[in-house]
């Protein structure tokens, strides 16, 4: 009985984690190492082994392997350990955010909140591929901001440098990730300088 349950727990934190590519895992080991990925690969190792800050943010531009490195970290600390992980598009969830609104959602925003912040580890990909108003700036940073004043794992993928963060989430967003005063060390930044794969896979067989 015992096994069956902690066979059902197991499949449960990997049904929760909402991972994609279930059916091509995306990990460190099926990762076509190419140049410019090396900045980002390493401090993914380390994101995924509990090293430095704990939180992580991956710049760099669509197709470089951003989205690759994060569900690679997923996969690897739901193998190594029994944390809940969570894998979701900014959008997506501020969508899901927006939802309980809803007249007849089952879903208020609090409980919601409460939800994901049990999650150990977030992975929010592409934040900012789109400008938000002020209440998703808000709940987003506020989000955020208790992550990491809990200490909390969370590993952002962007396509935006600083400026255009502060211009589509607001310059509290852009100070707080892309920070760089060595006394604080709450954020560990790196740039991920491969090419587009979609435009280079054919001709160089990378898959990212």
């Amino acid at each position: 009985i015992l096994a069956t349950q902690l066979r059902n727990a197991q499949d449960q934190r990997w049904l929760q984690a909402n991972l994609p590519h279930a059916s091509a895992p995306r990990t460190f080991e099926t990762l076509q190492l190419v140049g410019g990925m090396q900045e980002g690969l390493a401090a993914a190792k380390r994101f995924a082994d509990f090293q430095g800050p704990h939180t992580l943010l991956l710049v760099g531009q669509t197709g470089s392997g951003k989205s690759h490195l994060l569900e690679a970290i997923g996969r690897q600390i739901l193998n190594t350990t029994g944390w809940k992980v969570r894998y979701e598009v900014a959008m997506a969830f501020l969508d899901r955010l927006r939802s309980t609104f809803n007249d007849g959602s089952e879903e208020d925003i609090t409980s919601l909140l409460n939800w994901y912040q049990v999650r150990k580890v977030v992975l929010l990909d592409d934040l900012g591929t789109r400008a938000e108003k002020d209440w998703a700036i808000e709940r987003l940073t506020a989000f955020l901001d208790e992550r990491m004043r809990m200490g909390w794992w969370t590993a952002i993928a962007t396509n935006l440098v600083m400026d255009e963060m502060a211009e589509a989430l607001g310059d509290r967003m852009a100070s707080r990730l892309f920070q760089d005063n060595p006394q604080l060390g709450e954020v560990a930044r790196a740039t991920v300088m491969a090419p587009d794969y979609r435009m280079a896979g054919a001709n160089t067989g990378v898959r990212l």
